[in-house]
């Protein structure tokens, strides 16, 4: 009962968190932009090819966190919060219309080039 209680916890804070920090109408809770050459890092994640970005959602890297836990026995990625909160943050990503979009014509975000 206790692992279940912390999973929703973990799962609704995960959900808001998300939401927080990837929604794009909300302006006043913008992330610093962390760039290194052609990775993007914050505030979203994207590759820059040479016609091309690569915009790798939350929700990819968090399922692929959740699918490396399912094979770990030990530690805090097997715990009820850490996929409480991962499980959050995948459904927060898939509720927008671009969820499966990760090609887009080239895109030049934080500095100039």
């Amino acid at each position: 009962m206790r692992t279940a209680i912390i999973f929703l916890v973990s799962f609704t804070i995960g959900y808001y968190i998300f939401l927080l920090f990837s929604h794009p109408g909300k302006k006043k809770h913008k992330l610093p932009n962390i760039r290194i050459r052609n990775v993007e890092l914050l505030p979203n994640f994207k590759i820059h090819g040479r016609h091309k970005t690569y915009h790798i959602h939350h929700w990819v890297v968090l399922s692929l966190a959740l699918a490396v836990g399912a094979f770990l026995y030990e530690g805090i990625i097997r715990s009820p919060l850490f996929n409480g909160v991962t499980v959050g943050g995948i459904l927060q990503g898939l509720r927008y219309k671009d969820r499966f979009k990760i090609r887009y014509p080239k895109q030049f975000s934080g500095r100039k080039q």
